[in-house]
């Protein structure tokens, strides 16, 4: 049922959103991603929504029982990107919502004891005397999607395209894309605590046998989800508020965590066939991952990259390496003096994607106008 609050927001977004500005940013993206001459990079800034504006999230505690208001929140302050702020700040934020369930979907499938306390996402609770052993992976079906909280992320994908379809306009500007869906070591480290790092030599072959499980199980619920989800153009998808390439997004946060060389050996096998299965996608990691770059960028059917915290990262270094194989990087974060000035363009002529993070969105709106009027100068000094 579509309440009040998210009537009001979607009759908003039906009457301000252009399709023909929509289409402008999606042609962006892909010329970027594709390592394409670009007048700017793609941008989007993130901004705490205003006391005073007419769109005000719902307490995050609320949204996971009501469809509405996961919906409505993924629209007004979702990784801090509010599209229901576009038509103010014009940054090239795309509209995409997902069941926001958090990091434990395949972990639940595989009978890990998930909890939601106060404004926090859900996440595992190991309990003593339950804890889940490697075998007992084995045991379970990783294709059985009626088993933890899998229904739950359907019947949400269901509700919004029910209600996306009274919005036909809309319905093309919005796309229902994956949850997260994590990846085979970080769910599998979910699903049997930190003591996974020891079963790495104590018992390799188990952890082989259970990581598999858990790649097929990624891949099994990220197929049966198709029929629910609008994500494209063919050959991309939407995560983290922005356009990849690729079907999928591997979170790999854990793995920087390890050796490039046990990586490598151990666990990149099973990102790989995950990637392979899906027809390619990304790589994701937070934190500091530059030994772990080229690890990364060696897997035959990786599509670009994305840093969580990108100014953890020589970045410029994983560009270079990154550029040499065509591979483009999305979410880099850039600081608004580079922006402002337009020199971010001398750092990465594409093969990038950039975010800001502004203080408020009067900043915000500053900054990206003097970012297009930044580089619509250095396009035309080029041209001269």
């Amino acid at each position: 049922m579509i309440d009040e609050r998210l009537r009001e927001l979607l009759d908003y977004l039906a009457d301000t959103l252009d399709p023909a500005r929509q289409g402008e940013i999606q042609d962006l993206y892909v010329r970027a991603l594709n390592g394409e001459p670009v007048s700017r990079l793609p941008l989007i800034i993130s901004h705490p929504i205003p006391v005073q504006a007419r769109f005000q999230p719902y307490p995050h505690h609320e949204i996971f029982r009501h469809p509405a208001r996961m919906l409505y929140n993924e629209l007004v302050h979702a990784f801090g990107y509010s599209l229901s702020s576009r038509p103010e700040l014009q940054d090239d934020l795309l509209g995409a919502v997902r069941a926001n369930f958090g990091t434990v979907v395949i972990a639940s499938l595989f009978g890990a004891q998930v909890e939601q306390v106060a404004e926090n996402p859900p996440w595992v609770r190991r309990v003593p005397g339950q804890e889940i052993e490697l075998e007992a992976i084995l045991d379970r079906d990783p294709l059985d999607f009626s088993q933890g909280w899998c229904p739950r992320i359907v019947e949400t994908c269901q509700f919004y395209q029910h209600v996306l379809n009274e919005y036909p306009g809309l319905r093309d500007l919005i796309r229902i894309v994956l949850p997260d869906l994590q990846g085979p070591f970080d769910n599998l480290e979910l699903i049997v605590g930190s003591e996974l790092f020891l079963q790495l030599y104590t018992c390799p072959e188990h952890v082989q046998s259970a990581l598999h499980a858990v790649a097929r199980a990624q891949v099994g619920l990220a197929r049966h989800l198709q029929p629910y989800l609008t994500d494209g153009p063919e050959g991309y998808a939407h995560q983290h508020a922005v356009m990849l390439k690729g079907q999928i997004l591997i979170r790999a946060d854990s793995v920087i965590l390890m050796s490039p060389q046990m990586y490598g050996e151990l666990v990149a096998p099973h990102d790989e066939y995950v990637l392979r299965e899906m027809g390619g996608g990304g790589m994701h990691s937070c934190g500091r991952a530059d030994q772990h770059a080229d690890a990364l960028l060696a897997l035959q059917s990786v599509r670009c990259l994305d840093f969580g915290q990108s100014e953890l990262n020589d970045m410029d270094s994983i560009y270079a390496a990154a550029r040499g194989r065509g591979i483009p990087i999305v979410r880099v974060l850039a600081a608004e003096e580079e922006l402002v000035s337009g020199t971010i363009m001398e750092r990465y002529p594409t093969g990038v994607t950039v975010r800001h993070e502004a203080a408020s969105l009067a900043a915000a709106q500053r900054i990206m106008e003097q970012y297009v009027a930044s580089t619509e100068r250095r396009r035309l000094k080029g041209t001269q």
